[in-house]
């Protein structure tokens, strides 16, 4: 493995919250209708906090919403409603739920803030959820995964004579993570990313644009190591959105699941299946036609990958973050790759922030209204108080 660093691409680091007991959700809105991009970000199980941006890249903290024994995470911004204003619409982990946040009056008062349930208590472990017009009728619907604990499934909802109707994509179908909306087959027709860390398996679900009961039609695009958080992302410019994916082991890297120590070898080897892919749409609705899955790199374990223009050459790179420990950052963190003019051929990696354990969710925005996209995002630990539970944003200098 050879990391050979980006040079033209230089970040300069800023704290924005290290308070929270368990950041995990976090996403940008302008709220104000400013023209800044602000921030949302979650404590689990304490509450929801709005980051006000001046334009310069300083927030103030803003509480729009506490309740105990909620755990929001993962959300998406979209105008649910159809009033005009962005909604923000969560996943209740542990409650099973599904709501979505709007405001009345002076967003910087929690009293302005109210919540609408879309699925209360009846989509148990929800994990991940977006939003797109999945029947093409002018309207928005969600799509969401939940994953453990009688979940395993991915479904959609869809608001009928007021009320939301879910409609069951596929069951049974262990640890689901990523759900995506986008159109991969350019018929107008969105389809669905997911996948599971349970089989392995990286899905497109092709939007047949038939009735709620048959409108999905499964197609596996690979088996892969344990993929958790990928996305839609037209990588090679062909106008076709390709899939970026992360992969890593489920395993103790000390000990192996029979309890004896991993000897350097198998460590290594265990090691080298993690990695930072992308696969590449054949561009064709036959998908039967097999995606080509390209490596960034290996030896990465990968929680996110997304992909953004940071340099404005009009080539997207891939911003990952990185659970640790793995190859090529032994203390997890966040990453950024950038191919030398071919997407299918080397990728150069240049380490963005290290020894930053338990890297999850990632954001790339014009935090300083410069004209160039910077990188926001959370680290967690699993147990509060036994490591950083902190919000921080990049600066891109340029």
């Amino acid at each position: 493995m050879v990391i050979i660093l980006v040079k033209n691409l230089n970040f300069k680091e800023h704290l924005i919250d290290d308070t929270f007991m368990y950041v995990y959700g976090i996403s940008s809105l302008d709220i104000t209708g400013n023209g800044f991009l602000d921030l949302i970000a979650v404590d689990t199980n304490i509450g929801l906090y709005w980051y006000e941006n001046d334009g310069d890249g300083n927030f103030s903290k803003h509480v729009i919403h506490e309740k105990r024994g909620e755990w929001l995470e993962r959300h998406t911004i979209a105008d649910i409603n159809n009033d005009g204003k962005p909604e923000i619409i969560f996943v209740d982990n542990i409650g099973g739920s599904l709501l979505w946040f709007e405001f009345d009056g002076d967003p910087r008062d929690k009293k302005s803030w109210n919540y609408h349930y879309v699925s209360e208590r009846d989509f148990p472990s929800a994990y991940d959820v977006a939003a797109g017009d999945i029947n093409n009728d002018g309207k928005l619907e969600l799509a969401a995964s939940a994953y453990v604990h009688g979940g395993n499934k991915f479904s959609w909802f869809e608001k009928s004579q007021g009320c939301w109707v879910q409609h069951l994509i596929e069951e049974n179908i262990p640890e689901t993570r990523t759900v995506e909306l986008a159109d991969f087959t350019n018929n107008g027709f969105v389809d669905l990313l997911g996948c599971s860390t349970g089989n392995g398996q990286v899905i497109v679900y092709r939007n047949l644009g038939n009735s709620s009961k048959n409108r999905w039609e499964k197609h596996i695009i690979d088996i892969f190591n344990n993929p958790r958080h990928g996305h839609a992302a037209d990588l090679n410019n062909d106008g076709n959105m390709d899939i970026l994916m992360t992969g890593s082991l489920p395993l103790d890297r000390n000990r192996t699941r029979t309890g004896s120590p991993l000897s350097e070898e198998s460590e290594l080897h265990l090691l080298s299946q993690e990695k930072v892919v992308w696969y590449e749409n054949p561009g064709s609705s036959d998908f039967s036609k097999s995606w080509k899955k390209h490596l960034i790199h290996d030896g990465i374990a990968g929680f996110e990958a997304i992909a953004a223009d940071l340099d404005n050459d009009g080539q997207l790179e891939v911003v990952v973050s990185t659970l640790g420990p793995c190859l090529a950052m032994p203390s997890g963190g966040i990453c950024v790759f950038k191919h030398r003019g071919d997407p299918k051929g080397v990728w150069d990696m240049k380490i963005i922030k290290d020894d930053w354990n338990e890297a999850h969710q990632l954001l790339t925005l014009d935090v300083n209204s410069n004209g160039l996209k910077d990188i926001v995002g959370v680290a967690n630990c699993a147990t509060p108080h036994s490591g950083k539970n902190e919000l921080r944003w990049w600066e891109n200098l340029g």
